[in-house]
């Protein structure tokens, strides 16, 4: 395997962590790094599946210790739309295999950065363009076609489910926690994924520090973001992105 400097694999692991569950998008900013600081723009498979386990393995501890109703309870009644929000994505991602589909470029992420956040804005903020379907699972459902646009980096999964569920007419907290529960099958099918697509992993102690690096820093932003999310809102997230885009496309010329 090749030999990464360790600042490189300390913040890949920091940035995996922290940005996998809140809503300015993981793989946008994974593939920020490995273009600026790796000199490319292709991922590297073995440290995403073993971020995305941790992150998987994290998540589900959260919930384990902070769910009222139990990570089993919590999973089980809501399986069925767990289930229905997975369709859209699954459909577009063989589609995406199958094709060989690569939207992976700077400029990219910069646009759906910017999009994204302004969307995320006005769902957060108009309360007006909220949609009432009285149907949970026609509400998983579009929040599933609506977590197809992070299939382009930089858009965020959790981001675009978040937004639909704004615009469906949950609150902030609720539309957090369906966005975690939409995660579990989408982090797990990429997770197993990559994991196909690699020959034997040997572990070694880049891919244990990623793992246990990864592990801490998505558990604690777990916490805090659920933790403060109605005090402070959507909006830093949503400079934040449009402020990374600009630069981004400042960066490119």
């Amino acid at each position: 395997m090749t030999e990464y400097p360790f600042y490189f694999i300390l913040l890949y692991s920091l940035v995996q962590g922290i940005t996998e569950f809140i809503p300015i998008s993981s793989s946008g900013h994974l593939n920020i790094i490995e273009s600026l600081l790796n000199g490319s723009e292709n991922r590297n498979l073995l440290f995403e599946t073993t971020a995305h386990f941790s992150s998987l393995l994290a998540l589900t501890v959260y919930l384990l210790k902070h769910s009222s109703f139990g990570l089993k309870n919590l999973i089980s009644d809501n399986f069925k739309l767990i289930a229905i929000s997975f369709i859209p994505a699954l459909i577009i991602g063989l589609i995406m295999k199958i094709l060989n589909f690569n939207f992976l470029s700077l400029k990219m992420i910069a646009y759906t950065s910017i999009i994204g956040a302004i969307i995320l804005f006005a769902a957060d903020k108009f309360k007006n363009i909220q949609i009432k379907t009285k149907s949970p699972s026609m509400d998983f459902l579009i929040a599933g076609i609506f977590q197809c646009l992070a299939f382009l980096p930089g858009f965020s999964r959790s981001g675009s489910c978040i937004t639909a569920f704004l615009i469906l007419g949950q609150n902030k907290k609720q539309a957090i926690t369906n966005s975690l529960l939409m995660s579990f099958p989408i982090i797990l099918l990429s997770f197993l994924s990559n994991a196909h697509d690699l020959e034997l992993i040997s572990i070694d102690k880049s891919l244990l520090f990623i793992f246990i690096i990864t592990f801490i820093s998505a558990y604690l932003t777990l916490y805090f973001f659920i933790k403060y999310i109605n005090r402070i809102g959507f909006t830093p997230y949503v400079i934040y992105r449009i402020i990374l885009g600009f630069i981004i496309l400042y960066y490119l010329g």
